[in-house]
């Protein structure tokens, strides 16, 4: 059996002993890790460099890089901001379309049934606000 062989069994033999949850995890960490080390060489920012302006030490960053590195909310945040790029999005959509049928009523639903089917209803999400806890239409 050749090398080359050998090596695509081996990893055939990993591949399926890794559950498909654990095999997300670390594909996400992978690409987190590079959109982060594209970005630094998009700007020519050294680790060094980034360590700096994020207040991490050059290893933290180094590890981050590797992929290794299982983030939080608030430093995949502070990342984003420092090298002004998206690494999670968690904006809403602005609007949403739903099927008027969902909003009917069975009452309703007599002979016109088939035009309510047909048409949707568009409408702004609303989103609380953090610092008053209020729900804002927006």
């Amino acid at each position: 059996m050749s090398k080359m062989n050998v090596t695509k069994d081996v990893l055939s033999q990993l591949l399926s002993t890794i559950d498909e949850v654990e095999l997300k995890k670390t594909s996400n960490r992978m690409m987190v890790a590079a959109k982060i080390g594209s970005a630094l060489k998009d700007k020519g920012i050294s680790q060094k460099a980034f360590a700096k302006m994020v207040g991490k030490t050059e290893s933290e960053v180094s590890s981050w890089l590797s992929g290794d590195r299982n983030f939080t909310i608030d430093t995949l945040t502070e990342i984003s901001i420092a090298l002004n790029i998206t690494l999670i999005d968690t904006e809403a959509q602005s609007a949403c379309s739903v099927p008027t049928h969902v909003l009917l009523s069975e009452k309703g639903r007599g002979t016109g049934a088939e035009i309510a089917k047909k048409s949707c209803w568009t409408y702004s999400l609303s989103y609380i606000d953090c610092r008053t806890k209020t729900e804002k239409v927006g």
